[in-house]
């Protein structure tokens, strides 16, 4: 592979990266605007660890759900 020809496959690697992170975020866009997360119903909210960052009331262990009676999720995902 010449210089120039990893140069262009590195580009095109790039933008199918950027294409699926900008695909991932609108996505989670969504689900924060519906306030309700596509796999178990239950509410969505920030989690200020990371910016941007946002997971199902469901997610994590007993303690940490908004409803420990309820069935734990693993929805989770990241906004720019």
């Amino acid at each position: 592979m010449t210089p120039a020809q990893k140069r262009a496959e590195t580009i095109r690697a790039r933008k199918a990266s950027d294409a699926r992170i900008a695909q991932a975020q609108a996505e989670t866009q969504a689900v924060v605007d519906a306030g309700s997360c596509p796999q178990c119903g239950a509410g969505v909210h920030r989690n200020w660890a990371i910016t941007g960052w946002f997971q199902c009331d469901q997610y994590g262990s007993d303690g940490f759900r908004k409803d420990d009676a309820k069935p734990a999720c693993s929805w989770q995902g990241f906004v720019c």
